[in-house]
């Protein structure tokens, strides 16, 4: 019988054969950012913030994106985000996260959210599914697959959103300051809830994650 730990590594060899294929084969498609979460709760006490900057609105279709996860438990977060599109069009979050799985190999976790864009729609981010599958040296492989219902029209469905991201662990920021306990850069793909799987649907995002700990000295 195969050992259960030959077929997660089978598994992470799949997905990341399957993440590089999707940049390749999505090389023509727009920059724009996803910058939903994965599955790895910031932790009891820690604030992790993530940031996709488009300085001087360079990318027509990118965002400047602020996420920022605070632990209110070992495996349990409020999340929030502040968006502004390069269209001036201004969108914030609010939720709860709950990681359900985690072990040596990867991070499980479920959310339920609403997202209000000013002046415009409301919707409930339910159910989510977020994922963080780990790999050698501390890189991972994380992203989400959230469901998105309109509100204000009887509980409408708008679709699945996707995501994915290669994170690499950026130690150097740590010698900033003792209170920086993790951070990486990522960059990975992925569709809004409103389109569908074609390459021209599925766009490039990237990101800087910092989780601090400010009781650290």
């Amino acid at each position: 019988m195969i050992n259960i730990y030959q077929k997660i590594s089978t598994i992470k060899k799949i997905l990341v054969y399957t993440f590089f294929y999707s940049l390749i084969v999505s090389s023509n498609v727009v920059y724009a950012s996803g910058a939903y979460d994965k599955g790895t709760a910031a932790g009891k006490g820690n604030l992790e913030i993530s940031l996709t900057i488009n300085p001087f609105n360079l990318i027509s279709y990118g965002q400047n994106y602020g996420v920022i996860s605070y632990g209110i438990y070992d495996r349990v977060d409020i999340v929030s985000y502040y968006s502004i599109h390069n269209n001036g069009t201004q969108s914030y979050y609010y939720g709860g996260f709950y990681q359900f799985i985690k072990n040596m190999d990867f991070d499980l976790a479920t959310a339920v959210g609403i997202r209000k864009t000013i002046g415009n729609e409301n919707d409930l981010f339910f159910p989510q599914l977020l994922y963080n599958i780990k790999l050698a040296n501390n890189y991972t492989i994380g992203g989400s697959i959230v469901n998105v219902i309109e509100r204000k029209d009887k509980l409408k469905d708008r679709g699945i959103a996707v995501d994915i991201t290669f994170f690499k662990p950026l130690t150097s920021l740590k010698i900033i300051s003792p209170k920086i306990i993790e951070a990486y850069v990522g960059i990975g793909i992925f569709k809004n809830s409103s389109s569908n799987f074609k390459k021209d649907d599925i766009h490039l995002q990237y990101s800087l994650d910092i989780i601090f700990n400010f009781k650290k000295t």
